[in-house]
């Protein structure tokens, strides 16, 4: 018999949503996506805090939607940080990490 393996954080199967309508959270805000009957995706970032920039264009706005699929955590259903941001201590915030 064949072996599953297990998903990844990031492997989240967008194309295999059922029609409904979902919310994604993660630090930057919320993301919501609307399924209808024969599959098409629509994508709401207005409370997403990388679509902010007045002058956002199709481009960009792929790009976020794709950055947010890999970051989406399958298990939980909420969107890791970037690994961009650094993590910042709570008492010190400016004391350097090694």
């Amino acid at each position: 018999m064949g072996r599953v393996r297990e998903k990844k954080d990031g492997e989240f199967d967008f194309d295999k949503l059922p029609e409904g309508t979902y919310f994604f959270t993660g630090h930057e805000g919320y993301v919501k996506v609307e399924v209808n009957e024969s599959g098409n995706q629509s994508w709401d970032l207005d409370n997403w805090f990388a679509s902010l920039d007045p002058d956002e264009n199709q481009e960009q706005r792929n790009k976020i939607i794709k950055d947010i699929k890999v970051r989406l955590n399958a298990d939980t259903g909420t969107i890791n940080p970037s690994r961009n941001q650094s993590k910042r201590g709570f008492f010190n915030p400016f004391k350097k990490r090694r």
